[in-house]
């Protein structure tokens, strides 16, 4: 019964610490709470450690992962608009994703196209739409996107990192 009582404190404690300490500590509570549920268990601090950074590794790898893949389906949906568009011409782009977070909207226009022998890229301006202060707000940036066979891809690095393995 005391064992219980402990981890409920430690547990408490950490849930006040973690909403406190703002979104940055929600990935790593789930490796404290393992680890001090091992700890209390086993009555073995060491292994209590272990399971604590072995569980915040793969929280934080896994979160990682989904939100890469968020990224890449926004920056697909923005290259299809382009692709899809000529020169002059506005289109809009949304993404919407498998869970109601990163669901992005805006616009691209298309400012220019090179044509050469060994691909064919498309300048463009992109927006994302969202809001400051509660009032509706566009950020605006510039993009590159070039044929590669028979997808359009960004040209700039982030979204092709994904060649380079464990560098991203």
């Amino acid at each position: 019964m005391q064992l219980r009582a402990n981890l409920a404190i430690i547990t408490l404690g950490v849930c006040a610490v973690g909403s406190l300490a703002g979104c940055s500590v929600i990935a790593t509570l789930p490796g404290i709470t393992a680890g001090a549920a091992t700890s209390s268990v086993t009555g073995n601090p060491a292994l209590g450690l272990t399971v604590a950074v072995a569980t915040n590794a793969a929280v934080d790898a896994g979160v990682k992962y989904v939100m890469k893949r968020f990224s890449a389906a926004e920056q697909q949906e923005i290259a299809n608009a382009i692709a899809q568009s000529v020169p002059g011409q506005e289109r809009r782009w949304r993404v919407e994703q498998p869970i109601p977070y990163g669901n992005n909207k805006g616009r691209t226009i298309v400012v220019s196209e090179s044509v050469n022998a060994l691909t064919t890229c498309k300048k463009a301006l992109f927006s994302v739409e969202g809001t400051v202060d509660g009032k509706p707000a566009e950020h605006w940036y510039t993009l590159d996107v070039c044929k590669n066979g028979q997808y359009w891809l960004w040209a700039q690095a982030e979204p092709s990192v994904k060649r380079w393995g464990s560098l991203h």
